[in-house]
């Protein structure tokens, strides 16, 4: 076989000029195929239309159709006979059921009319007897003497005293309800009710049939109200005279109930609503009618109608069927039935019902009709069963048979059909179509596949076919194709080989062409078989791994290919052979962990399984390889699985991250450091602000059940002067040694942090730590000197200790409030340690809210100066006048400065208030000099906290410019305790550069700051302040006195000037006088006044001190 390779260059669009005239060619085919198919279409429909057939045969047709349909051409005939069978059944069922329910109804029925015919024949039984009864009481009056002669007086008195007497007896034996006398010839009536009830009386039909026929008349007849009563009239005759006639009515109260106690059932007399309209007296006098249709009753009736019957009383009498008659009456089932009562005249105007109680026949009925319909349907069914399992018999051998004579006619069709499918699904599935040619005849048959490998749609013609595929085969390959085919057919032998086609959509296929020449008899060639396999996917595949097998071989990972059941492996490609320095043979004889000495067998197998039972689809390993040398190396593998039909290979990809691994290594090692710088102090070795605070944020967790109990803020006390006499090397190695000694201390109770310059904070181990004993052990151990460069250092500390919870359960409350603590042992005098109170929180808000305060009153200018003079105590002369700041507060008024100033020296506000009152002080000089008042000088106390913070020079220099006052005219007043704290050793060069600018400099409150008169004269001063606390006790006592007196004598030594302040008494003004020439000051000259009393003050001094000193 010969396989050709691509084609290339501008064969391309040769090849796609080629495709085009063939389609070009092809749908010209069609064309001609399409013309041919409507002319055979048109002959077709016109043999169709010219047959006519009869009507008969069309509707045998259709019957033939209907039933094919039905039984499936044939197949299912147990549709039809199942249908008629069903059929049958229920006619059957119906009609016997339908008999049943007849039968039973008449057998409900016929005892209703026997009864109705019973109730008739005692009706007329108890008519025959109550007349008979009625006769012989007729009998008895006539023959009565008084009832004679009371007929025969005339007197009406007498008839209806007799008469009543009569009719009591009558009600109490004979059950008569009405006495009716008539006259002889019917003019006068008497009609007894009740004894002593007369009414004039009707004369009825029986009363004139008695008069003509002259003899006892009986029958029914209407009372004189209306009612049906049963009555009997005799005519009267004494001594054969008449002299009137007798009735007696009965009414039908005893015989209907005689009735329905006989019959068991409810008897009621019913009037049709016309009889009630024409008797009036037959509703006034009887009670209360209800009406029921065209019917009416009375309700004192003994059988009154039940509820619910009355609206269908009229169409149950019209209709005489059983089912218009029923009724339910309180859950019982009930029929009316009924019949006429004659009277005597032939009328009928009341009629009597009976209501039968049915509920136990007519339950008899229904259960006798539903146990029958029940056993036709069980009948039924059972029937049917057995007809549907014979029917199944009889269907399934007529489906056998059928299918015996089927399968024996469409064996070899279907056999053929089905070989004929597999054949084109198998083409279809492997892409192979065959063909084959007659050499003698010229026939060319084309299967299905080989029209879809070409590009041709399945119908058209083969030849025109053949010539398409001969032109889209490239023109460099068509002598190819034609060399390859006439060899075969000269030779008669096979032949086998491959070209390539362009279809008309532009694509390129591979095709190979395989086959043989079949030869006739005389060895020429007369049959060429063959066919076409459509290669294009696995060409490309092959081309595609065979790329992609060079791009593995050439990758610079290690690609190693093993299976995953023996673990062997089966490839390497060239990276991974040069990398482990084994060859591909020796490889192929080792196990995956044969070059990985970290892992076993098991464990590869454990790593697998996931991708294996295809859990994962790739796993992400990093490992060790061993080099054949022994040298081992890092490597990051990525594990896939590939599977193949009877096996499952492991393809690995290793990458050498050596190179990485270092990065890495070093990258965790600046991590670590970085981490490091940013978390721990460089100098202490004690973790930082920030790792305090991330481990607090930890450890303080609302969740954390083991919170610290406790937490404490420490710092060094003086460290500044250590930093300021030694040096920073030396307080940063006090600090190493603090580090240190904190570490020892903290062993077991809590964990060190340095929180920043000279403060530490420590957090307890753990919610039992014990506060006391670590703060007593940091008490001892920071005590202990240190050394450096032959100086001793005499550290000790200050500490505040907060406890959780009780004061507080986050880090930053805790902080806080050990801040708080650490300033009380700080304003207790250092060295030592305290526990947080509530009452530093209060002094701390306090302080807050005075802060936010002073804020507020330094925007609205709320501070303002008073004056106090200081005067010679010789020459009476003011020698100065000192400046005291004020707080006028809009709820508290003034406030002095004891009130507001620790809080401004702690604040920031220092510097800020300090220039308000410098510039106020020099406001008010520079008005007493436009005045032309004498005030010697104005002094203004300086803040410490504003002599540190660096703008106080600017501040007098702005002001004095602004003012317009010279420095000759200022005094200003410093404590001198800015000259003891050696942490501030700028405040001498700051005072030294105000009393240079020519500003006077006084040291304030002089004797309480326990200052070194050594260092006094050294001091950038103009004078000193004897502090009121001499002067007070000057008088009382001798020691004082002395040292007032000493102090005196230094001012003059030094050549200094000297107020002595707290001046309250002419004593004391006399003693000072005693002692020198110098100022005084206090209330005894004057007390602080405002700027307007001060300016008056000092236009009127020179009397006023003349008359006080």
């Amino acid at each position: 076989m010969v396989r050709l390779k691509p084609f290339r260059g501008n064969q391309r669009q040769e090849i796609l000029d080629w495709a085009a005239s063939a389609d070009a060619s092809t749908s010209q085919e069609k064309q001609r195929n399409a013309a041919g198919e409507l002319v055979v279409g048109v002959e077709v429909q016109s043999s169709n239309t010219n047959g006519n057939r009869s009507y008969g045969a069309r509707f045998s047709a259709r019957l033939d159709r209907i039933l094919r349909d039905w039984t499936a051409d044939g197949r299912q005939i147990a549709k039809p006979l199942k249908a008629v069978f069903l059929l049958f059944l229920f006619l059957t069922v119906a009609a016997l059921s339908t008999q049943n329910f007849v039968n039973e109804y008449h057998n409900l029925e016929a005892p209703l009319d026997q009864a109705t015919a019973t109730a008739e024949k005692l009706l007329q039984h108890q008519k025959a007897i109550s007349t008979s009864g009625l006769e012989q009481t007729l009998l008895g009056i006539t023959t009565n003497s008084a009832m004679i002669e009371a007929v025969e007086s005339g007197s009406t008195d007498k008839i209806r005293s007799a008469a009543s007497r009569l009719l009591v007896e009558m009600k109490t034996f004979h059950d008569v309800s009405q006495f009716t006398i008539y006259d002889a010839d019917l003019s006068h009536e008497f009609q007894v009710f009740e004894p002593g009830l007369f009414e004039k009386a009707e004369t009825t039909y029986l009363v004139r049939l008695a008069k003509t026929v002259d003899r006892v008349t009986r029958g029914f007849e209407p009372d004189d109200i209306g009612q049906t009563a049963i009555a009997a009239v005799r005519p009267w005759k004494v001594d054969g005279k008449l002299i009137g006639f007798i009735k007696l009515s009965m009414d039908l109260r005893r015989p209907m109930a005689l009735i329905g106690s006989s019959l068991n059932t409810e008897v009621l007399e019913v009037y049709s609503g016309q009889y009630v309209a024409k008797n009036p007296r037959l509703t006034s006098r009887s009670g209360d009618w209800v009406s029921a249709g065209s019917f009416a009753y009375l309700k004192a009736t003994p059988g009154r109608l039940p509820d619910g019957i009355e609206t269908s009383l009229e169409k149950n009498f019209a209709a005489n069927s059983l089912l218009s008659r029923l009724f339910l009456d309180h859950g019982r089932l009930k029929v009316l039935s009924s019949f006429p009562l004659t009277m005597a005249d032939g009328s009928k105007p009341s009629t009597l019902v009976l209501l039968h109680d049915i509920t136990d026949s007519f339950r008899s009925f229904a259960e006798s009709t539903g146990v029958s319909l029940l056993i036709g349907i069980i009948l039924a069914t059972l029937s049917w069963f057995v007809f549907k399992r014979l029917i199944f018999a009889l269907q399934n051998s007529i489906r056998e048979t059928r299918q015996k004579l089927e399968s024996e006619v469409e064996a070899n069709t279907k056999e053929l059909e089905q070989s004929r499918h597999r054949l084109i699904e198998a083409q279809k599935i492997a892409a192979i179509g065959s063909w084959e040619r007659d050499l003698i005849g010229g026939e060319l048959h084309w299967t299905q596949e080989m029209f879809r490998i070409v590009g041709l749609p399945g119908d058209t013609d083969p030849v025109v076919a053949r010539q398409y595929l001969y032109r889209i085969i490239p023109p460099p390959e068509r002598p190819y194709v034609e060399a390859c085919l006439d060899k075969a057919i000269k030779e008669c032998a096979d032949f086998d080989f491959e070209h390539q086609i362009v279809r008309r959509d532009g694509s390129i296929r591979y095709l190979r062409v395989r086959g043989y020449v079949i030869a006739d008899e005389h060895g020429v060639a007369s049959r060429v078989i063959g066919t076409t396999h459509d290669i294009t996917d696995w060409h490309t595949a092959q081309e595609q791994n065979q790329r992609l097998a060079g791009i593995l071989e050439a990758s610079l990972n290690e690609v190693y290919v093993f299976d995953a059941n023996s673990f062997l492996f089966e490839h390497a490609n060239k990276c991974a052979r040069e990398n482990l320095g084994y060859s591909m043979e020796e490889l192929q004889i080792m196990h995956a962990w044969n070059i990985n000495p970290d892992y076993s067998e098991e464990y590869y197998r454990n790593l697998i399984r996931p991708l294996i039972s295809g859990e994962k689809a790739l796993l992400n390993i990093e490992g060790v390889l061993k080099r054949k040398d022994g040298s081992e190396y890092p490597v990051e593998v990525r594990l896939q699985v590939h599977r193949e039909r009877n096996k499952d290979l492991i393809v690995a990809i290793a990458n050498d991250i050596s190179e990485r691994m270092a990065r890495e290594q070093e990258t965790q090692a600046a991590r670590e450091k970085a981490e490091r710088m940013a978390y721990f102090d460089a100098l202490t070795q004690l973790p930082n602000r920030a790792g305090c605070q991330r481990e607090a944020e930890r450890r303080f967790d609302p969740e954390n059940p083991d919170r610290p109990a406790f937490i404490i803020h420490m710092d060094l006390d003086n460290f500044k002067r250590i930093n300021d006499t030694l040096g920073h090397t030396a307080g940063d190695s006090c600090l190493d040694e603090v580090g240190e000694r904190l570490k020892l201390c903290c062993v077991g109770l809590g964990t060190a942090y340095r929180w920043g310059g000279d403060e530490f904070v420590v957090i307890a181990e753990g919610p039992d730590s014990d506060p006391e004993e670590l703060c007593e052990r940091l008490n001892v151990v920071m005590r202990a000197p240190m050394e450096f460069e032959g100086n001793q250092i005499w550290p000790s500390v200050s500490m505040g200790v907060a406890r959780c919870p009780e004061d507080g359960e986050d880090f930053g409350t805790l902080l806080v409030h050990a801040d708080l603590a650490l300033y009380r042992s700080k304003d207790n005098g250092k060295d030592r340690w305290s526990y947080f109170t509530s009452d530093m929180k209060i002094d701390s808000d306090e302080e807050a809210r005075m802060d936010k305060e002073l804020r507020q009153a330094i925007r609205r200018d709320e501070f303002f100066l008073v004056f106090q003079p200081q005067v010679n105590i010789r020459t009476q002369r003011v020698t100065g006048i000192e400046a005291l700041v004020r707080w006028q507060h809009p709820t508290r008024g003034t406030l002095g400065p004891g009130a507001f100033l620790p809080v401004v020296e702690k604040s920031n506000l220092a510097s800020t208030l300090g220039e308000i009152v410098i510039n106020k002080a020099l406001a008010a000089a520079r008005s007493w000099q436009d005045l032309g008042v004498d005030f010697g000088r104005i002094a203004v106390n300086l803040s410490p906290s504003h002599l540190t913070s660096g703008t106080l020079l600017h501040d007098f220099n702005k002001a004095m410019e602004r003012h317009g006052v010279g420095p000759e005219k200022i005094t200003a007043e410093v404590l001198e305790s800015v000259f003891l704290d050696n942490s501030r050793t700028d405040n001498v060069l700051v005072l030294d550069e105000l009393h240079r600018l020519g500003v006077h400099i006084e040291l304030d409150d002089f004797g309480t700051g326990y200052a070194s008169l050594s260092h006094v004269a050294d001091l950038p001063i103009n004078g000193l302040k004897i502090d009121r606390s001499f002067t007070a006790q000057i008088l009382d006592d001798n020691r004082k006195e002395i040292v007032v007196n000493q102090l005196i004598h230094l001012a003059r030594a030094l050549n200094i000037g000297l107020i002595c302040e707290g001046v309250e008494t002419e004593a004391q003004i006399d003693r000072l006088q005693m002692m020198g020439d110098f100022s005084v000051q206090g209330y005894y000259i004057a007390r602080p006044m405002p700027y307007e009393a001060i300016t008056d003050w000092l236009q009127d001094a020179p009397e006023e001190l003349v008359s006080m000193i």
